[in-house]
């Protein structure tokens, strides 16, 4: 006698037939077969049903909306595909035609300057860029080329040639945001740096920052804080070291200190001197730096050297920090 009644077999057979039941299900709705004729008849009848017939008016809207479905289809690649050669088309052209922005920094150069004659040899320091085009700006002498980098082809190779007629003598050469002569001297990469950081006020603390990042101080003395001393003259940049030093190098650290201090104080105008506190084995050192003896090393006064970038390359030459460390 079977449990299951014939309306939930009935229900089930359509899946079961599907093959969307589970293998207890199967086994319950086959024993149902086997005790009911009824159901079995039903089973078979589900299985050789045929479709019902499909008016022609019913066939033409399903063939137009296939034929429409299949348009539409080709119209989306289509566009999909205009889209892919109008953005590639855009980074083709980018990455090697136009090209970005080149900064200094990114190519070594050598220049050569005849009174209104300038010609420029560089390299791209990385393999991966070449260099597409150089415009030239002049004002007062001062001749400024900018670049632009893209990706290295058979057509723009990393290395680069270029000439130039100014209008009037050259005084000085900038590449994009460096400059690379001023009157007859080659400024390194360093002092391009630090020149452009000068400000009058030793107060403006992210300024002084600016300063100290390009000289690269943290990477030869280590971390430090920092203290301003502007209660009343002489104003002071007091530097506390937070590592110590040992007695084998304290000459050198002292004299990097030294160094270090002197481009700072032709940089910023207001800054009278400069004090490290640090400790050699354990005792705390003391060392003040100030203009006077700045002046009396660079051979110039001071502030003279941070107004004028060949003589702060001289001043930095002098100093030992012309390559970064």
């Amino acid at each position: 006698m079977n449990k299951i009644p014939c309306d939930t077999i009935l229900d089930l057979l359509p899946s079961y037939i599907d093959g969307l039941t589970s293998q207890t299900t199967n086994q319950l709705v086959e024993e149902h077969m086997d005790g009911c004729a009824d159901c079995k008849q039903a089973m078979e009848n589900m299985k050789h049903a045929e479709a019902a017939p499909i008016s022609e008016k019913d066939q033409k809207e399903i063939d137009f909306l296939k034929k429409n479905r299949k348009k539409n289809l080709k119209v989306i690649a289509g566009s999909l595909l205009a889209a892919l050669l109008i953005i590639g088309g855009v980074l083709f052209t980018r990455l090697y035609i136009v090209g970005d922005y080149l900064y200094g920094d990114w190519i070594t150069c050598d220049v050569k300057v005849d009174n209104r004659y300038m010609t420029l040899n560089g390299t791209v320091m990385d393999s991966v860029h070449g260099v597409s085009t150089i415009r030239y700006e002049e004002k007062d002498g001062v001749v400024t080329g900018t670049t632009k980098a893209v990706l290295a082809s058979p057509f723009h190779k990393g290395e680069f040639s270029s000439e130039y007629a100014a209008q009037e003598d050259i005084v000085q050469v900038r590449l994009n945001d460096r400059i690379l002569w001023d009157k007859g001297k080659n400024i390194s990469k360093i002092t391009s740096e630090v020149y452009q950081t000068g400000h009058e006020y030793m107060g403006d603390m992210p300024a002084n920052n600016q300063t100290a990042q390009a000289l690269r101080i943290s990477e030869v003395l280590g971390s430090y804080s920092n203290e301003l001393l502007t209660g009343q003259q002489p104003y002071g940049w007091k530097i506390v070291l937070e590592q110590r030093i040992s007695s084998g190098m304290g000459s050198a650290k002292e004299k990097a200190m030294r160094s270090f201090a002197y481009v700072m104080l032709s940089v910023i105008d207001n800054l009278d001197e400069v004090i490290y506190e640090y400790q050699v084995e354990g005792t705390v050192r003391t060392l003040t730096v100030t203009a006077e003896e700045a002046s009396a090393f660079a051979g110039h006064p001071i502030k003279d050297c941070g107004k004028d970038v060949s003589l702060l390359q001289e001043l930095i030459e002098k100093a030992g920090l012309n390559s970064p460390f």
